[in-house]
């Protein structure tokens, strides 16, 4: 499996926009084939960051959905709302 960790800090005024649109996105993502996890979190100590928590199943996967509209929709509402480029993390295995 690829798991994927992102952090994303949005713009002021600007979370409860951010945090609809990642729902959907969560959503969305678990109708792509081979997502097995789609998970949003938001900082208790800083709600203006974002975490998505995304499982696949291989890399093929992962290329698929970054082709889906539905990724590239998202991708250019969200864009908008966030104050500069995501945050990646790597599994400690």
């Amino acid at each position: 499996m690829i798991t994927n960790l992102l952090k994303f800090t949005i713009k002021e005024g600007c979370v409860g926009d951010a945090v609809v649109l990642v729902k959907k996105q969560m959503k969305d993502n678990l109708g792509d084939e081979g997502c097995l996890l789609s998970k949003t979190f938001q900082s208790k100590s800083n709600p203006n960051e974002l975490y998505m928590l995304l499982g696949w199943e291989n890399q093929e996967s992962v290329d698929k959905h970054l082709e889906t509209d539905h990724d590239n929709e998202f991708r250019v509402g969200f864009d908008q709302l966030i104050a500069g480029p995501p945050e990646f993390f790597d599994l400690c295995d």
